[in-house]
């Protein structure tokens, strides 16, 4: 599952969103910011150990710059590794950092819906959409929308409803509400139906736009891990 800077970090429509939400942060030399750019890139290419070989050299030259600790603890919970117990220690460490900052606490939400802990990542996505109402549409949506999809797994149907009438329409500028409906028929055991709304989706909305979304199925096993893109000669919203 990609997080926010960690790994919906390597989408830069999100980054962009997030880091205007986010507190400015102190300079950082040079010489860290190559090697963070190296690390990012390694991490992509599934070149985990190299990656963090690269984000010790930069702790080593300033140790409090918070993306160092974020891409660490993204690289922890990729999916081949999914080591739970190392990754915690580092995504709690960049909130440390930056304690006005959304994106760390984006993280550690994103943590525990991977880790399939609903409620704790349910606490955490509410918190996080009460604290900074005022988050960028793009990542609002998301926040709402896990909320949604934790409430589903924990099995109140009418709340999740009530997250999806309030947040979400089909006239938004995000896909959420198409996958919402898509979540749903997944819930209820309709996989046609939930790839249908899938498809309708991905129709109005270009591949980087849905792909956080779908991406959340695959971490409920409701579709196959698989590479998502946007079918040939998809529409473009108007």
């Amino acid at each position: 599952m990609r997080l926010f800077l960690p790994l919906l970090f390597l989408m830069l429509g999100f980054s962009a969103a997030l880091a205007q939400a986010a507190p400015a942060k102190p300079p950082v030399s040079d010489e860290v910011k190559k090697l963070l750019l190296e690390a990012r890139e390694m991490r992509v290419k599934q070149r985990y150990t190299d990656a963090l070989e690269k984000l010790d050299a930069a702790e080593k030259l300033n140790p409090n710059v918070a993306d160092i600790y974020a891409l660490r603890g993204d690289i922890y919970l990729a999916p081949r590794r999914r080591d739970f117990d190392l990754a915690l220690p580092q995504f709690e460490k960049a909130a440390q950092l930056q304690p006005d900052s959304p994106l760390p606490k984006f993280n550690l939400a994103e943590y525990y819906f991977v880790k399939h802990d609903f409620t704790t990542a349910l606490q955490a996505f509410t918190k996080l959409a009460t604290d900074y109402p005022k988050l960028p549409m793009v990542i609002r949506h998301i926040a709402h929308y896990k909320r949604a999809l934790c409430e589903l797994k924990l099995g109140h149907r009418p709340a999740a409803d009530q997250i999806i009438a309030e947040n979400f329409t089909f006239m938004d500028d995000t896909p959420a509400y198409y996958f919402s409906k898509a979540a749903i028929a997944f819930d209820m055991g309709d996989p046609k139906k939930g790839n249908e709304w899938v498809k309708r989706g991905v129709a109005v909305f270009k591949a980087p736009s849905c792909e956080p979304y779908y991406d959340a199925f695959k971490e409920l096993r409701w579709v196959p891990d698989l590479d998502f893109a946007t079918p040939p000669n998809t529409p473009k919203k108007q």
